[in-house]
């Protein structure tokens, strides 16, 4: 399986560093990569498409009510309408049209609430940490299924 890891934000807003954050501490490997889109995913399609990844998860802050991390598979993207990232300009409707129909790649979103705009958090780092952690420990002869990836990456939201 070949996984492509995308973070999305803004280095210098804090908390809506994280997905930048994650990404640029994961060591890349010959089926993880990763890619820093920062505040413009849109201007990225088409590297993510060329990449021809099955999976591909964007790591970024969300708005919503409570202070819990999610993780959204494929249609419940857009099922959580409510659910806003922090900052694009492309319609997550389209984006996610888009992807799918060219990359054909599954579409999940890791998103966390964030707790401040004037620095990175000890909170949002700890769990980015645990990500980072997660992803640097695989290892491709451990034949890694999308179903053991999910629900691992969902304890790491605790």
């Amino acid at each position: 399986m070949k996984i492509l890891l995308c973070g999305l934000g803004n280095r210098e807003r804090g908390d809506d560093g994280f997905g930048p954050y994650v990404v640029e501490h994961i060591q890349e490997k010959d089926y993880i990569k990763t890619m820093d889109c920062a505040l413009n995913v849109e201007n990225y399609l088409n590297q993510i498409i060329d990449l021809t990844p099955d999976l591909i998860i964007f790591f970024d802050t969300i708005q919503k009510q409570s202070q819990e991390p999610v993780l959204l598979r494929d249609e419940e993207l857009l099922e959580n309408a409510t659910i806003s990232l922090s900052t694009h300009n492309l319609p997550l409707r389209a984006m996610y049209d888009y992807l799918k129909e060219y990359s054909h790649a599954a579409l999940w979103l890791y998103g966390v609430p964030p707790y401040s705009y004037e620095h990175l958090t000890r909170d949002i780092i700890k769990r980015a940490e645990r990500v980072v952690t997660f992803f640097n420990s695989l290892d491709n002869k451990n034949k890694i299924t999308i179903i053991d990836l999910y629900e691992t990456l969902s304890t790491t939201l605790k």
